[in-house]
């Protein structure tokens, strides 16, 4: 316990010399974290006024070891956690380390599958394929002559990586405590991040489940492939898989049929993986594929994995088409909804950022949109607005991101956008059924289908604002019973207004002509779903919002974002 304390402290003071050499001392000094631990504080290096913060980040994790390089590269696939400068610096770190000794590497494997490895294989490579912070891996051949790629984990990586996390949850708590303003960052929420992270990635019976999982997800589609765990030859510090070949992407010719062919792949595989399956590869960078010969993209490394619940794989769906067909006041919508609220939104205020934000885009045509910088605008300014993206989407786009970049190198005139135009109406017809979603009906449709969800939202915040006791009235005695009049009539709007919300989401489909239904069951269900909305919506829900001040909201936004002649 002592010598772990020791050497804990150790390992502190080292990290605090390498912040203060790279520029981040005057957060320490504002901490009095010297001061506090009796340590002497180091000299600033002196070329770091030239560098930007983010950049003087990259070089600092470099510097203290491969344990904060790897965290660096799963904090550059979080954009909900740091802004777009500090994201774009930390995609350039390499996960690089030394390898450990083969005689270290027997004792694993021999440890784990209980047998000799002669036994176990026909031939194993003693010098590493590659070697990174958490594994080393070796090619070897089964005793049946099978080419497989063998993934070891390193000694005593548990131990380096608790160690660290020690250190950096003590420096975010102590931060937190004392500056302030670097609540707005959460650093001891990143460190959490990292922790369970680094979990998943060390864990190598999980990544083995990983790829039996995407193996049967594309056992009949002809677009991507992954290896294939042998569980005989697995073991908690032990993965075998099957050897892909086949070549790396830069050995294509730029807009060759191969090429297309593979990028084609790549962006159809991406998409089936996220809309369709709602499990996806949350690191497709080109170091982790190969192009088969049969033109397949052989994904590597499960270690990162990213989930879609069915209703994020709706938002996303609602998202892209909200992106083809220019609606920035959907897109603003979706953007507030997906995410967690920790504290109160000034809603107009950030409706208004995300349309000035996507106006320069959506000026452009479709295949000039940089979806990139798109993506990463819109979580900069939820990040900015205390509104926490779930980490499942902000994967999600880092990964769309990153398969965007390949098959731009792969294929430069060909469009992800474009591609996914097509792809993305087929989900909205399978999602939602609808057949037109290209002009005025697939807006309306849109705007509907956001503006359904909205209310319920505003509606269950409402409750609980009630039910947290964050919803006060202030009344005088004698306004007692004006004020259960009031609430008593709150109560039968919330109701009548969600028996409106039910009719109309009803006859959406049957007035948009997507489901097929005889002339008088088309009148009458269409009918009562307008003159639901219509007398519900006039003597119901204006008067619940104007009493919310929500009527106010709204209408000031559909005046910004329509203009006066098109209201209704």
């Amino acid at each position: 316990m002592l010598r772990q304390a020791v050497g804990d402290l150790n390992r502190l003071r080292q990290i605090l010399q390498v912040l203060v050499k790279h520029g981040f001392g005057d957060l320490l000094d504002r901490a009095r974290i010297f001061e506090r631990l009796k340590i002497k504080r180091p000299a600033t290096d002196a070329e770091v006024s030239a560098r930007s913060p983010a950049e003087r980040l990259s070089r600092m994790l470099a510097e203290l070891g491969p344990t904060f390089v790897k965290m660096g590269q799963l904090l550059s696939t979080r954009p909900d956690l740091l802004p777009g400068e500090y994201i774009e610096a930390l995609s350039k770190l390499q996960d690089q380390a030394p390898a450990f000794p083969f005689e270290q590497v027997r004792r694993i494997v021999e440890s784990d599958l209980g047998t000799p490895l002669e036994q176990s294989f026909k031939h194993f490579e003693s010098q590493p394929l590659a070697s990174a912070s958490i594994a080393q891996v070796h090619l070897a051949e089964t005793t049946g002559g099978q080419a497989v790629v063998v993934k070891v984990r390193r000694p005593g990586i548990e131990q380096t990586v608790r160690s660290s996390l020690d250190v950096l949850y003590t420096l975010a708590h102590l931060l937190e405590v004392v500056v302030s303003e670097s609540q707005l960052f959460e650093p001891a929420e990143i460190v959490r991040e990292f922790d369970r992270a680094m979990a998943r990635e060390m864990d190598l019976q999980q990544e083995a489940q990983n790829l039996e999982l995407f193996a049967r997800n594309f056992a009949e589609r002809s677009t991507m492939t992954c290896p294939q765990p042998l569980p005989e030859l697995c073991g908690p510090n032990v993965l075998t898989m099957t050897r892909l070949s086949g070549r790396h992407v830069s050995t294509f010719t730029p807009n060759s049929a191969e090429a297309r062919a593979a990028a084609l792949n790549l962006i159809e595989g991406f998409y089936q993986q996220a809309f369709e399956d709602g499990f996806f590869h949350a690191d497709p960078h080109p170091g982790n594929m190969v192009i088969l010969e049969d033109g397949r993209v052989g994904l590597l490394d499960f270690g990162q994995m990213g989930r879609l619940g069915q209703g994020q794989r709706s938002t996303l769906v609602l998202l892209g088409l909200g992106i083809i067909l220019k609606d920035a006041d959907t897109v603003a919508r979706l953007v507030y909804r997906v995410g967690a609220k920790g504290e109160r939104v000034d809603l107009a205020e950030f409706r208004r950022e995300v349309q000035e934000a996507l106006e320069q885009s959506l000026e452009k045509r479709l295949d000039e949109i940089d979806s990139r910088a798109l993506l990463q605008r819109l979580i900069d300014l939820a990040l900015r607005h205390r509104v926490r993206v779930p980490p499942e989407f902000t994967l999600a786009v880092k990964a769309l991101v990153t398969v965007e970049s390949t098959v731009r190198r792969l294929a430069p005139d060909l469009e992800p956008g474009t591609v996914a135009a097509p792809y993305i109406k087929r989900l909205l017809v399978e999602h939602y059924s609808l057949d037109d979603v290209s002009g005025g009906l697939g807006r309306l449709a849109l705007q509907l289908t956001s503006l359904a969800g909205e209310v319920p939202r505003q509606v269950s915040q409402i409750l609980l604002d009630l039910e947290c006791g964050r919803f006060t009235v202030q009344v005088e005695d004698h306004q007692a019973v004006h004020t259960r009049q009031v609430l008593r009539g709150l109560g039968i709007d919330i109701f009548w207004g969600l028996v409106a919300a039910g009719l109309l989401a009803g006859s959406l489909p049957v007035l948009l002509g997507a489901s097929p239904a005889p002339a008088g069951a088309w009148v009458a269900l269409a009918g009562s779903g307008l003159i639901a909305a219509t007398v519900t919506g006039r003597y119901f829900l204006a008067p619940l919002w104007r009493r919310m001040g929500l009527r106010r909201w709204l209408e000031r936004d559909w005046h910004r974002q329509k203009g006066p002649h098109q209201q209704c």
